[in-house]
């Protein structure tokens, strides 16, 4: 008969199990969130999120163990999305929620929906929500360099859409 002590039981192995994921699920999932509406909309971001969540749950000892955790769910989160662009549907995207920003304006919006998702997503994340560049490359799963390509492409898009 082992030790009392020394084996633990599963609902001890579970309990352990929960509180790292929620700890990592309250720290990471706000950005997470955030990465995805930026990218997708309202409705498929949260959407996404969730699922993504939802994967890291069942995963959690694999996912626990990565390097880049936010990074990887964001493209779980990504490939969810797939059934939504299918249908070609097009997402409302979030109004600045930046304590230093004013309301998006109309135009602004949908010219945000005609860039690609990747400029559409790093706009929004460091104009709109103030992340860094390497808060981004982390979120997204990219380089710093990329971000600021998809940076640079997206305002210039949004300059020739807004004629500014």
């Amino acid at each position: 008969m082992p030790y009392l002590g020394v084996v633990q039981t599963d609902d001890e192995v579970f309990q352990e199990r929960r509180v790292g994921f929620e700890r990592f699920a309250g720290d990471a999932g706000e950005r997470l969130r955030r990465a995805l509406v930026a990218g997708y909309g309202i409705e498929i971001g949260n959407d996404a999120c969730d699922e993504a969540l939802a994967y890291a749950w069942e995963h959690w000892e694999r996912v626990g163990a990565l390097a880049n955790p936010v990074g990887y769910l964001y493209r779980v989160g990504q490939s969810a999305t797939r059934r939504h662009r299918r249908w070609r549907r097009r997402a409302p995207f979030p109004g600045g929620h930046s304590t230093n920003a004013e309301p998006l304006d109309p135009q602004l919006s949908a010219a945000l929906g005609r860039l690609t998702q990747p400029q559409r997503t790093c706009v929004v994340l460091v104009h709109i929500y103030d992340w860094s560049y390497q808060h981004t490359a982390d979120a997204l799963n990219l380089s710093v360099a990329s971000v600021r390509n998809h940076l640079h492409r997206g305002l210039a898009a949004l300059r020739n859409h807004l004629e500014v």
